[in-house]
């Protein structure tokens, strides 16, 4: 009693211009820091009930003045209504605790976090208005910026979820699934965006944790994500709309998500969208497309034009890569070889793996490039220093490597060629053909 008659004093003499830190006029200032002072002492005793009435005061003298009235206000709400008697009771808490998430984005912005703020409640509060839930995390990714910017990560894998259970309340068939996958494109881009952007910035806590939502998004899609349940989504839509590009977008992207490029409706919804948008991902599509196919020199083209259209060096790295593979495949091998070389450039990490295949390429040239009527296969040597140098880079690679090791050294010359052909152990050697590398005879 003493401190709140304390208090009431000290608000008497608190002057103007220090009043107006709390509140639009000193009145205000004088409830907001009486009402905060008893609010806080009852809410640290966990009384909500009787830190509701000065929560209230507070939040309407100084809307402003700290977020935490809304962190805890939120906590008061909810407790209020779980303790409640009545439904009466119970909405009216649950109707100012959606009025406090507007009053929050008033006064601190984060728009799309409030509304699925909001979402969430509605989801734990009143578990069967699954339609509410669901509309609530829709209209906070419509408002959350490029890529979902604005969204705090957790309320992504959350948004497929309530769209989910709508669905599955109101019995919906496949035809009218499409908006579980407009959830799941939503998801999946931003938490790549998200996880993008933590590596980038290094922050391995974060970067584990998006992890986390990225897989329990991929778990919710996963009964869905079938091939067969995917093309009989789009199909019609494609029969219909062959030119929406929006369309098109996703219809590419999911089926690329869950490997169903061998599809006619890949083949047809990709071809479609390169032409109407020419772009990396799009040429990229139209590379995995023809890859599939087995037409390895057309695709290479097209990665190779995903590689020169992309922007940033996680898409360079992958384009650059797949590049390099179709050239290997089509027999270009001193392309592919410049090609792998190149990936490292947009991606360290794969350094390892893409001389794992230089050295394969040197191997599976050692005959045709062999001298003294193949008995000197050089390039043997070249494929077991590259295969070396693969496994110290990307331990991961070892048994590949080694076995890579194996093999070429099955195809050093013996001591009897050597000393016919007058080479020596430990000697320089060059290696014609197409592989011009310098390297060092070894014997078995």
């Amino acid at each position: 009693m003493k401190k709140i008659v304390s208090l009431l004093m000290l608000f008497t003499i608190v002057t103007t211009g220090y009043a107006q830190k709390y509140g639009n006029t000193p009145k205000d200032s004088v409830d907001c820091i009486m009402n905060n002072s008893l609010y806080q002492e009852f809410y640290n005793q966990k009384n909500y009930k009787d830190a509701y009435e000065p929560w209230k005061h507070a939040v309407a003298a100084c809307p402003k003045n700290h977020v935490n009235l809304y962190i805890r206000g939120a906590v008061i709400l909810k407790n209020l209504f779980v303790q409640a008697k009545t439904v009466q009771e119970q909405d009216k808490y649950l109707d100012e605790l959606m009025a406090l998430y507007d009053k929050r984005t008033e006064a601190f912005g984060q728009e799309a976090n409030n509304i699925a703020r909001k979402a969430k409640d509605i989801s734990d509060l009143r578990p069967n208005e699954k339609e509410r839930a669901y509309n609530f995390y829709k209209e906070a990714a419509e408002k959350s910026g490029v890529n979902g910017i604005d969204l705090d990560d957790q309320y992504k894998p959350l948004y497929l979820k309530a769209c989910f259970d709508y669905l599955h309340s109101i019995k919906a068939n496949e035809e009218q699934m499409t908006p579980l996958f407009d959830a799941y494109d939503f998801a999946a881009d931003a938490l790549d965006a998200s996880l993008k952007q933590a590596k980038e910035s290094q922050d391995e806590k974060a970067e584990a944790k998006i992890k986390e939502y990225i897989a329990a998004t991929e778990q919710i899609i996963e009964p869905f994500a079938s091939c067969d349940k995917i093309v009989s989504i789009y199909q019609p839509k494609y029969d219909k709309e062959s030119s929406n590009i929006d369309l098109l977008r996703k219809i590419t992207t999911n089926l690329e998500r869950k490997g169903c490029t061998k599809s006619d409706l890949f083949f047809k919804a990709t071809e479609s969208l390169h032409k109407l948008e020419p772009n990396s991902r799009s040429a990229f599509m139209m590379g995995q497309m023809l890859a599939v196919k087995g037409e390895n020199r057309a695709a290479a083209n097209y990665f190779k034009e995903s590689l020169d259209k992309a922007e940033d060096n996680d898409s360079k790295a992958k384009a650059c890569y797949f590049w390099a593979q179709t050239l290997m495949a089509s027999d270009q091998y001193a392309a592919a070889r410049s090609a792998f070389y190149q990936v490292s450039n947009y991606d360290k990490s794969k350094e390892g793996e893409c001389l794992y295949f230089v050295a394969s390429m040197y191997l599976s040239s050692a005959a045709a490039c062999a001298t003294h009527e193949g008995k000197i296969r050089g390039a043997a040597w070249a494929a077991y220093d590259k295969a070396a140098r693969a496994k110290a880079l990307d331990p991961s690679i070892a048994d590949k490597c080694d076995a890579l090791m194996r093999s070429a050294v099955g195809q050093w010359p013996t001591t009897d060629n050597a000393f016919f052909y007058e080479i020596t152990n430990g000697q320089s050697y060059t290696v014609g053909c197409w592989i011009g590398e310098t390297t060092t005879v070894r014997l078995r």
